[in-house]
């Protein structure tokens, strides 16, 4: 939420300062970065717009977590938690997804420095493809909520998040280094997090960042007398660098290296080791355990204050690595091995231009996937006995996505400001192996499709202390190569088999809020309405593979979600600060529960329940140290569709409980390069479980760490 800004944007930035028009220098920049440290009406963000602005002055809903908030995260997703608009599910522990305004999945975007992590074999539920991004290599989080498929393509559907990776921010005479060591442990799941960093200059002519991270999960501890989830335990490695050369005064060229394995993730819920909450049924399998790799190489040119019709323009190009292998061993012995290998290129062009009818941004950017994809089964004694056609997807398959954006922003005077946009994306599936379900032998796919969305939106600044915006913005999803192609288990009992044909989603949605900024009181409130056309659903063909039930995909979830989020916090003086947050959803959807043509208009999946966050804060005049409690309230959900229903591994019978846990947390500064931190969250040692998930939460965990830089 918008109280947790503790970080800003780095020296690379295009930054406009507040009260002018005039980008800063780098010292005038680092000094404003200390002034502004956890002054939220000050914070500028680049997602929303593809242009640094301020937070205050968007007329978007847009979030920044950085600072403490990473410190003392475990993942990315975790640093999302209290943020409003969002809710984390998680599989596993190791398997975290953010459902931002009630969708996850694909229609979700993140970005990694502006570049795509989607790819074309994430599945519609969630995933944990987020978690190979390291929260200890970032500067901060940036969050936009709701649509944004003008300006960032296929799947900004709920929101889009963009991961900023940690840069060279003090530039002077000579050569300087840095060197950074951190550490955290935490007791619930007795873990060891540790990331070591250089980081430097020669001059202003280079910078440097480079870092590596090791963590080490063991079993969770779960809250009550509920004790130790078994298998729940896993370990990560993450190593990145970014390389900053300064060309001259208008010209930059980034380069960006990172890398993540993780290891030994436990599907716990699908075995035999599963622990029942309030009636959820475990798996019959005896391990199902999945490791994944990542790797980004990216090179971006920038140019700023060019002085003519085009002002500024960026030029990237980047490779993309996900790999996933799954080991699942049956309850009767069998085993197989499973996964893929996602290669994805990337190109993208942006261009800015002042013009008499405001500034305009507009380019173009490419995304190609190369995907492999295997099977390879054995008995129960050990003996391979051969490899499936397909892995979960289709093998040798290729997805293109081609976009041209345009996004006009004009100052209409008399204090309204107008945004305006469109896109134009060309997609494109090629699949040579798939398994046709009926006969099991092999069969070919291809097919491509033509989107256009676009978007209007409107800020009214009346008076410094207040900001009304509203807008209608169109995004969509075209159908990717697991909708088309996926061969593999969906949810319970369930396995998805390829559907060829389907066509784009479609979405429209209506924001409507404000922003206040007045004698200590900081809030934000958004109402947003959201509808989906031609959404592609799971239906069951009421045949059986195995003892799983098939599953196909179809077009036709038509429906609405619509809710509020809600952010507040008060200054009572220059110490205390009180804070709360909101989120409401309400969402329904045509679904198609039985094999016949006949459907129904059911809650959407997984929808999330009311919660809300309530703390106060203290610090230090000089901020040196700090405490914060808050207590974390979430409603009984008891809205389900027939799937949720049927999902009894993660959902208990009737609905997942409601639950109230409270935390405390405190951080030291010693100086500028030593800090502590320690919380202690789930103080009453509840046994909770976040709706949808299939494992319970932490008990009482006790937190510790240290960052030093010297």
């Amino acid at each position: 939420m918008l109280r947790h800004v503790t970080a800003l944007l780095a020296a690379s930035l295009p930054l406009l300062p507040a009260q002018t028009g005039d980008p800063p220098d780098r010292a005038e920049l680092s000094e404003a970065i200390r002034q502004q440290e956890q002054q939220v009406d000050r914070t500028y963000v680049m997602t929303a717009t593809r242009h640094a602005e301020r937070i205050y002055d968007l007329p978007f809903t847009v979030d920044v977590a950085g600072g403490a908030v990473l410190d003392r995260s475990r993942t990315v997703q975790d640093a999302l938690r209290e943020t409003p608009g969002v809710q984390l599910q998680r599989t596993s522990y190791g398997q975290t997804s953010p459902f931002m305004r009630g969708l996850t999945g694909y229609h979700t975007l993140m970005l990694v420095d502006g570049i795509r992590l989607n790819n074309s074999v994430l599945r519609s539920g969630p995933n944990e493809y987020w978690g190979l991004v390291d929260a200890l290599s970032l500067d901060r989080i940036e969050v936009t909520l709701g649509p944004g498929s003008v300006l960032h393509g296929s799947d900004a559907v709920g929101g889009t998040v963009n991961a900023i990776p940690l840069r060279r921010q003090e530039y002077e005479d000579g050569f300087h280094w840095d060197r950074r060591v951190y550490l955290r442990y935490s007791a619930a799941e007795n873990s060891i997090t540790g990331r070591a960093q250089l980081s430097g200059n020669s001059g202003e002519d280079l910078g440097f960042v480079i870092g590596g991270g090791l963590g080490s999960f063991d079993d969770l501890n779960a809250g009550g007398d509920l004790g130790l989830e078994p298998h729940t335990g896993y370990t990560s490695r993450f190593g990145d660098v970014a390389l900053d050369f300064h060309l001259d005064e208008h010209w930059t060229v980034d380069v960006l290296g990172q890398l993540a394995r993780v290891s030994d993730v436990g599907r716990t819920h699908r075995t035999i080791h599963a622990v029942s909450y309030h009636g959820t049924t475990g798996g019959s399998d005896l391990r199902r355990n999945y490791d994944w790799e990542r790797e980004l190489a990216a090179v971006r040119l920038s140019g700023e204050d060019l002085g003519g019709f085009i002002d500024a323009a960026k030029l990237r190009v980047s490779y993309h690595r996900i790999a996933e292998e799954r080991d699942r061993v049956r309850g009767d012995g069998r085993r197989d091995l499973q996964g893929f290998d996602v290669d994805t290129f990337g190109v993208g062009l942006e261009l800015t231009s002042p013009t008499p009818l405001g500034r305009l941004t507009y380019g173009v950017d490419w995304y190609h996937d190369a995907v492999d994809s295997f099977r390879d089964d054995f008995d129960a004694v050990g003996t391979f006995t051969g490899s499936a056609i397909q892995g979960p997807v289709g093998d040798d398959g290729t997805y293109d996505l081609l976009g041209l954006f345009v996004q006009d922003e004009v100052d209409l005077g008399a204090d309204f400001d107008l945004i305006l946009g469109g896109r134009l994306t060309w997609a494109s599936a090629a699949v040579d192996r798939v398994e046709d379900p009926n006969t099991g032998g092999v069969i070919s796919l291809e097919d491509d499709w033509l989107s256009a969305v676009g978007s209007v939106r409107l800020l009214w600044s009346p008076v410094d202390e207040l900001r009304v915006f509203g807008g209608v913005s169109q995004a969509f999803r075209a159908p990717n190569l697991s909708d088309l192609s996926r061969l593999d288990s969906a949810r319970s009992n369930e396995i998805e088999v390829p559907s060829p044909g389907l066509e784009p989603e479609n979405f429209a949605s209506l924001e409507l809020g404000g922003k206040v900024r007045w004698e200590g009181l900081s809030l934000h409130a958004a109402y947003h309405y959201t509808f989906m056309d031609d959404v592609i659903i799971r239906q069951p063909t009421g045949a059986m593979i195995g003892s799983e039930f098939e599953v196909a995909k179809r077009n036709g979830g038509d429906g609405h979600i619509q809710g509020v989020d809600l952010s507040l916090s008060y200054a009572l003086d220059a110490n205390w600060t009180a804070f709360a947050t909101l989120q409401w959803l309400d969402g329904q959807q045509e679904t198609f529960p039985t094999p016949m043509p006949v459907s129904a208009t059911e809650p959407i999946s997984r929808l999330s329940p009311l919660n809300g966050v309530l703390g106060v804060r203290w610090q230090t005049t000089d901020r040196r140290f700090w405490v914060r409690a808050w207590a974390v309230v979430v409603d009984r959900q008891d809205r389900l569709n027939t799937r949720d229903m049927n999902d009894t591994g993660r959902i208990p019978p009737g609905g997942t409980p409601g639950y109230t846990v409270f935390n405390i947390e405190a951080g030291f500064a010693l100086d500028e390069s030593k800090r502590f931190f320690a919380s202690v969250e789930n103080i009453a040692d509840k046994n909770y479980r976040i709706h949808g998930s299939g494992l319970q939460e932490p008990g009482v965990n006790v937190i510790v760490g240290a960052d030093f830089t010297f």
